[in-house]
This record gives structure tokens, C-alpha cells and sequence, in this order.
């Protein structure tokens, strides 16, 4: 498997370790980013905010180290802890030297099966981080938009809410939500940059506590789209959102190269770039568009989130969905540039230890096999000019998701820029 390895470093491998699913995959480093994948995120939480309350939750105190324990022995070793929190997944994660490994992996088995959940703790340390990160959110309007889409687009599930709207919620949950969430079929122990058989071997003796189960489920999310619109004094923001592509085996590249067809950026610094987007509102001061793609377990959604001056975003959104009609008459040499622009970050991002852990291990855990960058790249590839087209034609025949945040008085209904919700 070594030589293997090196053969492929991009590639996962996939196995068990006393009933945890086990991926890594081994470039030779000196360094290794290794994650606990938990699919506990807001789409399965069994009330608003546990899995906001829990993921903050990590590292605190167990029944055998203190949190400042951690602290001082993660300082010593030079590594680092942190936990975040997505719609589908709770994800714990540790960066270190190589050699620690038998170290990290007893830490991230610790916080799961041996975490202390008094009320004092959650008051105390837990409630001011989820009033931090509520406030940070709540002053960004793109982001508020773009978690209104997902609301508009998905209703419940995926739709939810993905941070505790306010710190007096049911926190005594959290314990028993842990306890749903924290099982052995329900996570996934991810290593960039270690041996496989040293993963499973150090996982198989401190994991051992972990609680058996399968863990959580969710319905199946249904697309509705849909149109929303919210009052923000912290700035203005659009997100016009569309039906996407699921991740894993299912996943349709098309999608991908639509969202940098679509683009929004420049490669070049003072550069707005060529893309559909970068030309259609490149006279327009001020204001900045971005096309993105997000695949989850089963569904996707592909977002454009427009931000700028008040009185600039009407004609903004005007000429964006121009851009996206113009999809279906899309050049051939605009596909060729899109997927090669989506084959470097792909292949760039698979170059970054501590990227696309979650990606891998949300995989494993659903269908006990892992992504792998060559298939991603393979996929871009059989995309053709025709495929494009017909994907994209299937879009505009569709309903749209339409969200406005900031200023309601001077920004657009989706009728007025020409969007059908």
C-alpha cells in the first residue's frame, strides 16, 4: 500500500477499524491534517442549534483531560484543534507533525465518547462563541442571503437554519444529541498525509468507547425555490440560486462548469476576468457577482451572490441574468476554458492536506467509498459544449431561488430582473 501510495498521492484509501470507517491517503510529508467527520450537521439536528451548541462543545472538558490540558499538550506537540460546523456535518480536526498521530487520534476519540456536558460549561464558554459567530453572521448580508436561498430553495433539512439563531435555546439537548451523533456508523476518521495501516490501527484502540449505531437520518431534500426578502441595515446583498448536482458517484460535472462559466472572478490582480458574469457587469462600480457551486449528499444548488451599492444592484441582477440565459448558446471555447479552470482548483485544492477531508469523509460514511481527485478530473473532462447547453436549458425551464437582503426599498423583486421564481 506504500508504493501505492506514492504512486498516487491524491488517492484514498478506504477501511474499517472496529466499526469506524477509516480514509487516508499518504504523500510522505512531515506534516498530517487528520478529521473526525460527523454527519450530525443543522440538516439533522432534532432542534434548532444543537449542532451549532455542539460543535463548539469540542475540546472542552472530558473525563480524563481538562480543557486546558488539551490546550498545553496541543501547544507541546505544535499542532493545532479546531472544530466547524456545515449543514450536513460536524467536523473535528487537528494539524501536527507526522509523528504524533497516536496522539491526536486518542484526542479526537476522547472529545467523542469521553466529553463532559455541564450546564455551567455551555453558559459560560459555549453560549458567548455561538453569540460571537450569530453576530459575525448577521453583519454579513451575502451571507445572510445565501442562507435564505438554501431556506427558499430547500424548506427543511438542508434549508435549516445552520446556526443557533439565538444562545437560549434547548442547550440541555446538546448531551443527548452528542449521543446520537458521536456513533461508531455515523462518523468517519480522515488522514491526509499518514498511513493507512497506522490510521486503522490507532483508531481501532481509541475509538474503541465510541457508542455503536448508525446514527442519524434525514428526509429526502425536494427543491422548491422561491423568492425572500429581508431587512438588513448592514449592507445589501442578492443571491439568485438554481437546482444543482448532488455529490458522490451521482455527481454531474456539468454543473461545475456552469458555475465557472458563470465565474465572477479574475485571474489576473485589476483584472474582472472574461467570464459571463466578470463581462456583464464590468461597467457597473462597484459591484461584485460570484457563481458557486455546492454539492451535498443529495441535492446541490448553484449560487450567484451579487453585492454592492444600493443603487447599483438592479441593473446588476438585470445583466446576471442575461449572463445565465446566455448559457444556452454558450461558445465552445468559453466550455474549454471553464473546465480548465475548474480542473486546476480541483487538482490544487487536492494539493492542500486540510482541504476536501469533510468531502471524503460525508463519502465514506454514505456509501463506504471515498472521492477521488482523478474520477473528479475525468468527469470535467467528458463535458462537452452539448452537455452544457442541455443542462443549462433545464435550469431556465425550472423555478429560480431569489433572495434579497439590505435595503428593501431599493432593491429588486425577482419579476423585476427578468428571474422566475
Amino acid at each position: 500500500m506504500a508504493a501505492a501510495a506514492a504512486a498516487h498521492p491524491f488517492h484514498y484509501f478506504v477501511g474499517d477499524a472496529a466499526g469506524v470507517k477509516v480514509a487516508s491517503r499518504d504523500d510522505g510529508g512531515p506534516t498530517t491534517s487528520l478529521a473526525v467527520v460527523v454527519r450530525g450537521g443543522s440538516r439533522y439536528e432534532t432542534a434548532p442549534g444543537l449542532a451549532h451548541g455542539l460543535t463548539n462543545w469540542a475540546f472542552k472538558n472530558t473525563t480524563k483531560r481538562s480543557a486546558l490540558r488539551f490546550q498545553r499538550e496541543v501547544e507541546l506537540l505544535g499542532g493545532s484543534f479546531s472544530s466547524s460546523l456545515s449543514r450536513e456535518n460536524i467536523v473535528l480536526k487537528a494539524k501536527f507533525l507526522r509523528g504524533d498521530l497516536p496522539y491526536f487520534v486518542e484526542a479526537l476519540g476522547e472529545i467523542l465518547s469521553k466529553t463532559k456536558y455541564p450546564h455551567y460549561e455551555f453558559s459560560e464558554e459555549v453560549a458567548p462563541v455561538l453569540v460571537h459567530e450569530l453576530n459575525s453572521f448577521v453583519r454579513d448580508p451575502s451571507a445572510v442571503a445565501l442562507e435564505h436561498a438554501h431556506n427558499v430553495a430547500f424548506h427543511s433539512g438542508l434549508g435549516g437554519h445552520r446556526l443557533a439563531l439565538n444562545a437560549k435555546f434547548a442547550s440541555n439537548l446538546i448531551p443527548s444529541y452528542a449521543q446520537q451523533v458521536y456513533q461508531k456508523g455515523n462518523i468517519a476518521v480522515v488522514a491526509s498525509g499518514a498511513a493507512q495501516a497506522e490510521l486503522e490501527k490507532w483508531t481501532s484502540e481509541f475509538f474503541a468507547d465510541v457508542k455503536a449505531g448508525t446514527g442519524v437520518t434525514s428526509g429526502q431534500t425536494k427543491y422548491f425555490g422561491g423568492e425572500n426578502r429581508t431587512y438588513s441595515a448592514a449592507g445589501n446583498a442578492l443571491v439568485i440560486a438554481f437546482p444543482g448536482s448532488q455529490g458522490g458517484p451521482a455527481f454531474k460535472a456539468e454543473y461545475k462548469v456552469l458555475a465557472y462559466l458563470l465565474g465572477g472572478e479574475g485571474s489576473t490582480k485589476w483584472n474582472a476576468g472574461t467570464s459571463a458574469i466578470s463581462q456583464a457587469i464590468g461597467q457597473i462600480t462597484d459591484v461584485k457577482a460570484v457563481a458557486r457551486h455546492a454539492a451535498y449528499s443529495d441535492a446541490g444548488l448553484l449560487t450567484i451572490t451579487i453585492t454592492g451599492p444600493q443603487s447599483s444592484l438592479t441593473p446588476a441582477s438585470q445583466e446576471v441574468v442575461k449572463a445565465i440565459n446566455s448559457l444556452t448558446s454558450v461558445k465552445p471555447e468559453d466550455v474549454k476554458k471553464a473546465i480548465a479552470k475548474a480542473k486546476f482548483d480541483v487538482l490544487a485544492a487536492a494539493e492542500d492536506r486540510s482541504a476536501a477531508l469533510e468531502l471524503v469523509g460525508q463519502s465514506v460514511i454514505a456509501s463506504g467509498k471515498a472521492p477521488q481527485v482523478e474520477d473528479v478530473v475525468k468527469a470535467l473532462e467528458a463535458v462537452t459544449v452539448d452537455s452544457v447547453k442541455k443542462t443549462a436549458g433545464a435550469l431556465l425551464q425550472g423555478k429560480a431561488t431569489y433572495t434579497a437582503v439590505g435595503d428593501l426599498h431599493y432593491l429588486p423583486f425577482a419579476s423585476d430582473i427578468g428571474l422566475k421564481v
